[in-house]
């Protein structure tokens, strides 16, 4: 069953960035990648770096570290490294506020 909560405002996150969020107890990195929002993981699973302050751009965050692309339908910045694996979570817009379900992540888009 879905457990859709309260995010953020999308407004609070411009295209081409990415935002930290408090969702329930933790927090998460909300990537606004031209008006589609992303939920994932808020650290870098390379080094842990801050992806809730990173770049958005061609469907993949940027870690503000080492800048690593982490793409947001496979969660891989790179297919020679399958265990690195950046997680990312079901959301959408409602009434210019965005929602998130972080109970269990998505399953990646191996197709991609």
């Amino acid at each position: 069953m879905s457990e859709f909560v309260y995010a953020i405002d999308t407004e609070d996150v411009p295209a081409g960035r990415s935002m930290p969020a408090r969702i329930g107890d933790n927090w998460y990195a909300v990537c606004n990648d031209g008006g589609t929002f992303h939920v994932t993981d808020i650290e870098c699973p390379h080094e842990g770096g801050p992806l809730g302050r990173g770049e958005v751009r061609d469907g993949c965050v940027i870690c503000p570290v080492h800048h690593w692309p982490w793409d947001l339908g496979t969660g891989l910045s790179d297919t020679n490294l399958p265990h690195l694996r950046l997680k990312t979570y079901p959301c959408e817009v409602r009434d210019g506020k965005l929602y998130a379900d972080v109970s269990a992540p998505i399953p990646p888009d191996l197709t991609r």
